[in-house]
């Protein structure tokens, strides 16, 4: 339970971008841990929606590959 937990606090706030479905290639915001074992809250951009998807099956992280190496 504390990998779990670990897990979510880490995956909250990260940015994403959404792989499949209706916002399929929208950015969006990682709300923490779903009520479903597996699944997360994710947040698509401009929209009021809140989704339940699996990490690296239906969205994935997004990395900031700037010039500045202090913002990777």
């Amino acid at each position: 339970m504390t990998n779990r937990l670990e897990a979510a606090r880490e995956m909250e706030g990260a940015r994403v971008l959404v792989l499949t479905g209706e916002f399929k290639g929208d950015e969006g915001i990682c709300l923490g841990a779903a009520m479903s074992p597996g699944l997360w809250a994710i947040s698509p951009d401009g929209s009021d929606e809140i989704l339940s998807l699996v990490f690296e099956k239906d969205f994935g992280l997004l990395a900031d590959l700037s010039a500045d190496p202090r913002r990777n």
